[in-house]
């Protein structure tokens, strides 16, 4: 452990409150170690005359913050958990998650006055498409104004009478010593908060060991509950800043009950879709997913796509490249990202499932074999999961191990293991070829080769060919999910400038959702970018000529494939 303990914050006195109340409760935590505080502006700083949702959203608050963590430069970093993508960039883990605050949403009015009685018409100010949505939904009368900056900028908008009111969060009144601000605190039946609100994240590297020992003593079990359930379902909604959801669940009692409330709006306020989970602390994320899955049931998919298509409250920027991703919308997120830090308008539109096998994997000594080839991200997390279904461990296999790819890697190192070998390009040929110049002569080697129900056969036959004993074992399957008519309309709508594929299962079912005459509309305004040939060829055999394929077949490379083709 480091004898000095570098804290990164933003600058403002929120931010910097909450540093400290971190800092305080590290030094009790490490009495031998010296804390200080590096403050980092970011672009969510200095960006103030401009929707969040227009400048790319929560990253704009946590990007540098996070670039001086990877490089060494602080040793942690203090966020509002509601300002943390669900989707952390490579290397970076939440290393605890301390007692959290107030989470409600607070009403602060010039007058005094509470929400059901500030007079028909009045002006109230929020930078929140979520609290915008729900105050619609509650008072359509209100006339809701878009207001940046910090707390007490807002509160200053309500002093000089710009303003008959605001919202904002108790937690950051609490923290800034300006509880007696509040008017109302607004009640979850009429506003629930944005998931994680109240919360601290305390994000570290996530090799750092030490650290991460360190602040375990200073996590609160029920917040790291709360926050697993209510970031679970944002992250399988395929939600952000842009996105109406509200989500707020608390541990009840003395007790393991959790109680998971959920609404997901229209920007206008015309339609809400609401739902109640309850289940216990262990369960946190399925709970989260859970209710994720019952509010895309009920439509919520075509609100989000809604949110999407027409940027929220406000529209897109107008010169704003707008890209339709077709991942699956639990894999989506480092895509979405990237293109969005560019300042890509994104539209999700997952036309993948990843779905367990119909039958049960049987997968007798895993200690026999001489390789474990992993060609996807989906393939490595399956099996494992399939392997620890049947009893074993980690620790039962032997085999060397061979990953496609740095997505199919971390999967593999989450667990324990070592990966021996990758290859330079992230396909299936070179994956054959790096195998073949590391150990020449495969015949009689035992190769497990977990898979998906549709992959391609070059792998498997090659490595055949070459004499390898090949066992493949289906671990996955990937479904063309349902998605509802008003969600293909909002696609149409979108027009997008670009589709991007990462798979060929993802062009199959594209196709199939937008049949032919929807497809040629599509074709007639957009160009298709694939993350590499096999995909490339598949969408070429179905008419859809690939434009944008990058020379490093992995997510960063089409993101900057696609940037190219676009850039000034």
């Amino acid at each position: 452990m480091k004898n000095t303990i570098t804290i990164g914050s933003r600058g403002s006195r929120l931010a910097l409150s909450q540093t400290d109340l971190v800092a305080d409760v590290l030094r009790a935590a490490a009495p031998g170690a010296s804390v200080r505080v590096e403050v980092i502006s970011t672009k969510g700083d200095r960006i103030m005359d401009r929707p969040l949702a227009h400048v790319g959203g929560k990253r704009l608050f946590t990007k540098e913050i996070e670039g001086a963590l990877l490089n060494g430069r602080i040793d942690l970093a203090v966020h509002s958990m509601k300002d943390l993508p669900t989707d952390l960039p490579e290397g970076l883990a939440i290393g605890a998650i301390p007692a959290r605050g107030n989470p409600y949403d607070a009403l602060v009015s010039a007058s005094g006055t509470g929400l059901d009685d500030l007079p028909e018409g009045a002006v109230v100010g929020t930078s929140s498409v979520r609290r915008g949505a729900q105050l619609r939904v509650h008072r359509p009368d209100l006339n809701i104004v878009d207001l940046r900056g910090n707390v007490d900028t807002r509160l200053r908008r309500v002093a000089e009478g710009g303003l008959e009111a605001v919202v904002v969060a108790c937690a950051g009144l609490e923290r800034l010593g300006r509880a007696d601000a509040i008017t109302e605190v607004i009640p979850p039946e009429v506003m629930l908060p944005a998931p994680g609100q109240g919360a601290l994240a305390i994000e570290i590297r996530a090799d750092d060991v030490a650290l991460r020992e360190v602040l375990r003593r200073i996590e609160d079990r029920n917040a790291e509950a709360e926050v697993t359930a209510e970031r679970a379902l944002l992250a399988a909604m395929g939600g952000g800043c842009r996105v109406p959801i509200g989500a707020l669940a608390r541990v009840e009692g003395e007790g393991d009950a959790l109680v998971l409330a959920v609404c997901v709006c229209s920007p206008d306020g015309e339609r809400v879709l609401r739902t109640t989970m309850i289940g216990t602390v262990s369960e946190a994320a399925e709970l989260g997913r859970r209710a994720a899955r019952a509010l895309l049931a009920e439509g919520a998919e075509a609100l989000i796509a809604s949110v999407q298509s027409t940027g929220g409250l406000h529209g897109l920027a107008r010169s704003a490249k707008k890209v339709v991703v077709t991942r699956a919308r639990a894999q989506a997120g480092e895509l979405v990202r990237r293109l969005e830090d560019w300042g890509a308008a994104v539209f999700e539109f997952p036309t993948i499932e990843i779905c367990p096998p119909e039958e049960p994997v049987l997968l007798a000594e895993p200690e026999t074999y001489d390789w474990l080839i992993l060609t996807s991200a989906n393939a490595a997390d399956m099996f494992f999961k399939q392997l620890a279904a049947q009893g074993y461990g980690p620790q039962d296999l032997v085999a060397e191990v061979c990953a496609i790819g740095p997505a199919t890697a971390e999967v593999v190192r989450e667990r324990g293991i070592r990966v021996d070998l990758m290859p330079k390009k992230y396909v299936s040929d070179a994956l054959c070829a790096a195998l073949l110049d590391r150990e020449p002569n495969l015949r009689g080697k035992r190769v497990l080769l977990p898979r998906s129900d549709v992959a391609h056969r070059f792998l498997p036959e090659e490595l055949r060919n070459h004499g390898a004993d090949v066992t493949e074992l289906v671990v996955y399957r990937t479904v063309c999910p349902a998605v509802c008519e008003r969600s293909i309309a909002a696609l149409m709508d979108f027009a997008p400038d670009v589709v991007a594929f990462t798979s060929s299962s993802a062009v199959r079912h594209f196709c199939r959702l937008l049949g032919t005459e929807r497809l040629e509309a599509i074709k007639r305004v957009a160009a298709f970018a694939s993350i590499g040939p096999v995909t490339s060829k598949t969408a070429g055999e179905l008419g859809l000529n690939v434009t944008i394929e990058p020379g490093q077949h992995d997510i960063p490379g089409l993101v900057e494939a696609i940037m190219e083709v676009f850039r000034d």
